[in-house]
């Protein structure tokens, strides 16, 4: 374990956590995440560079605008910090740079997915395509360069095997499962087929099953009915996530038994 690179994959994570507080905010509304620069949704002040200083900038202003005082929320703490945290515990798991590179940028996009469905019950495509054309070539050279170029097909069956999968399970209810979930899939089934296209099903599995115990116990205690809508985006963020860590392990005990 190279506690330098865990290090310096965390401080990466929360400078990317701070552009994915800009990413969830424009992207919903089909704004440039470029330009114009980022500025106090209240009054409209430009933020300087000591205003956009990952977490230490919200400590010392106490969550609020530095120019009007109006106050912006936990919510970007929150993403720099699981960002940074997500990044930290990538380069624990995985040594190798390139491989490194693309789950961390699995994780950057299913913690941005999962904001904006949070906020606004929808999965934009273009985090999840942006995200997949970043990830293709970098599993690519992380095969490559692990001299087992068969990962490259492996991925591919995988992105194939996730979307068949959504967009059958998509037709099948009618559209209670949005298209922004059959978008995603493509994407995590890349990174979990990397490994074994046989846990591209295990995330989706783990992801429903989440999502079914979620929404049963919001039933219990009052908190949700058979017809509330229950953003999925989350649940299938985590599903994947978890297969990424633990999948292999569960497909072996499956078989096993």
């Amino acid at each position: 374990m190279n506690v330098v690179v865990i290090a310096v994959t965390g401080v990466v994570g929360l400078l990317i956590g701070s552009f994915l507080t800009v990413v969830t905010d424009r992207v919903p509304d089909g704004r440039s995440v470029v330009a114009p620069g980022s500025a106090c949704s209240a009054c409209g002040h430009r933020l300087g560079p000591g205003d956009l200083v990952p977490v230490v900038s919200w400590l010392v202003r106490r969550g609020r605008c530095g120019h009007c005082g109006a106050d912006i929320g936990v919510e970007p703490l929150v993403v720099e910090l699981a960002t940074a945290g997500a990044f930290a515990t990538m380069a624990v798991r995985f040594e190798a740079l390139w491989l490194l590179a693309a789950h961390c940028t699995l994780v950057a996009a299913l913690i941005a997915l999962t904001v904006v469905d949070l906020r606004t019950r929808r999965l934009p495509r273009e985090i999840s395509y942006v995200a997949l054309f970043v990830s293709a070539p970098l599993l690519a050279i992380a095969a490559l360069t692990a001299d087992e170029p068969r990962r490259i097909w492996t991925a591919l069956f995988g992105a194939v095997i996730a979307a068949s999968l959504m967009l059958v399970l998509h037709l099948a209810s009618r559209d209670s499962l949005g298209d922004g979930d059959v978008r995603l899939s493509p994407l995590l089934g890349l990174h979990l087929g990397w490994w074994n296209p046989g846990l591209a099903p295990v995330g989706l599995f783990f992801g429903f099953a989440l999502g079914a115990v979620v929404g049963v116990v919001m039933m219990v205690i009052g908190r949700a009915g058979r017809r509330t809508a229950i953003p999925f985006g989350p649940f299938l963020a985590t599903g994947a996530l978890v297969a990424l860590f633990v999948g292999q392990d569960f497909v072996d005990l499956v078989l096993g038994a």
